[in-house]
């Protein structure tokens, strides 16, 4: 079944089985099968402005895997960094927004589940509740699996 992925202004560097699995293997995950293909198909980018609005927030970038022309938007550059400062390795940055990070479950029982951690407005007061499996606050459940998140996506006016 083909999937129609966002319309993005700029893709990255195509990606073989090869590239996947050598990436896998450095994480120690397996991708959820409707990432996996995001990647192999369309290998994140810059979402087109018809496709770039979730709930309040704006995305920035879709990283991609193997683009060694920017480390800002390179799968693996942003995710050695996010390890030191989101130290859960059942989570996966696949994005960013203007308000924060995306996030993808790549473990246990919310794998496949895409979430955002709110970097700009934190609640200073400690009033976003925790999520309790991994104990981050500001972080909000976006949808159950990627190709649903896609789904959601809006145009930027």
């Amino acid at each position: 079944m083909a999937t129609s992925w966002p319309i993005m202004e700029r893709c990255g560097p195509p990606v073989g089985e090869a590239d996947m699995a050598a990436f896998e293997r450095q994480l120690d995950i397996a991708l959820p099968d409707d990432y996996r293909r995001f990647l192999l198909e369309v290998n994140g980018g810059d979402p087109a402005d018809a496709n770039t609005r979730f709930s309040h927030y704006i995305i920035n970038h879709l990283l991609s895997l193997a683009d060694k022309d920017d480390d800002s938007n390179d799968l693996e550059a942003r995710n050695r960094w996010v390890r030191r400062v989101l130290p859960h390795s059942d989570l996966l940055m696949i994005g960013n927004t203007d308000g924060g990070m995306i996030l993808l479950a790549v473990r246990g029982s919310h794998r496949g589940e895409v979430w955002n951690l709110d970097t700009v407005d934190p609640r200073p007061d400690g009033s976003n509740p925790r999520v309790l499996w991994h104990d981050q606050r500001d972080m909000t459940k976006l949808a159950d699996s990627f190709e649903e998140f896609v789904r959601m996506l809006k145009p930027l006016g």
